[in-house]
């Protein structure tokens, strides 16, 4: 009788807490600097959750490490949803895969939601020979590990998205690994093949006509791009892959408090205006459940390790 009464006691506390948060301002912890795609879209959000809650949510630059810093800095506050994190695939999947010291598990933060997906886009310069993501396949199968791609480096999203796309065409390329967006500048100087670029840099360079789209990598067309074919729609089904965001909480936060925040960041992020500000960022608005995020998590776990096995990629 004791142990029911207590349990009863617990969740009308847990529901009384979510009722009143938040009580003070909550941070959102971003793992890039200021100015940045990441840091733009994170502030959108932000803003406009604030508008509805009777404190702000504040954003709090931590760059560094691929996003740990930041991710770190959410776990070591507090689990009592003061302190959040906009996770991106470094900090969240793929430094689990590729950091052999890391300093929090793949467990340690859990999900709010899934806020939306930033499709890549496989692009060539204009005067290549490859007009299609046929002609790619066929001419790296002709010439194994001839063509060459270049990517912001080593373990990015760009990077693996890469590698899936090869493992999937069962075709090899030269992968040459840069810093930033320099990997662009080479593309346009015809001294590299192809690379999969994010839709947001890439789309400038399309539309003025100085490089081809071939496919994007999310399972559905970008609005941006809508005449692009995805590359599952070219002959690899169940292909996708993209940059995304979420918001996650370190483990321990209450159930009726992760539901609250879920509410107010889905409610944010469906608004006409933040929507259509996103869509034209190139974020394909998801705005999921916390269950939704936890599967995609999982999923892009175990795709992501599957890529670093495939490709030998290794661990630092």
């Amino acid at each position: 009788m004791r142990f029911l009464l207590a349990a009863i006691l617990a969740a009308a506390s847990g529901l009384a807490a979510a009722q009143d948060f938040p009580t003070r301002p909550i941070r959102l912890f971003v793992g890039f600097t200021p100015g940045t795609g990441i840091d733009v879209v994170a502030r959108i959000v932000a803003i406009e959750v604030s508008k509805n809650l009777p404190q702000p949510v504040v954003v709090e630059n931590r760059a560094g490490a691929g996003g740990n810093i930041a991710a770190e800095a959410a776990i070591k506050s507090s689990n009592d949803g003061y302190s959040l994190h906009w996770a991106a695939p470094g900090s969240a999947v793929i430094n689990h895969h590729l950091i052999k010291s890391m300093p929090y598990g793949f467990k340690d933060l859990v999900p709010v939601s899934l806020i939306g997906l930033v499709p890549l886009v496989v692009i060539v310069p204009t005067a290549s020979p490859l007009k299609s993501l046929a002609d790619l396949t066929a001419a790296a199968k002709a010439s194994p590990g001839k063509l060459s791609y270049g990517t912001p480096g080593i373990g990015t999203s760009n990077h693996l998205a890469t590698e899936l796309f090869l493992w999937n065409a069962k075709v090899r390329a030269t992968h040459i690994p840069y810093k930033g967006s320099a990997a662009d500048n080479d593309l346009l100087a015809g001294t590299l093949d192809f690379i999969f670029d994010s839709i947001t840099t890439a789309t400038p360079f399309i539309n003025g006509g100085k490089v081809r789209a071939l496919a994007v990598t999310t399972a559905v067309r970008s609005p941006l791009l809508p005449d692009v074919a995805t590359i599952a729609q070219q002959g690899y089904p169940g292909y996708e892959a993209s940059n995304w965001y979420a918001v996650m909480t370190p483990a321990g936060t209450p159930a009726t408090v992760i539901q609250k925040l879920n509410a107010e960041f889905v409610k944010a992020a469906r608004s006409a205006e933040v929507e259509k500000r996103l869509q034209s960022l190139g974020v394909i608005v998801t705005a999921t459940s916390a269950d939704e995020l936890r599967k995609f998590l999982d999923a892009q776990y175990e795709a992501i390790g599957r890529v670093v096995k495939e490709a030998n990629i290794r661990p630092e």
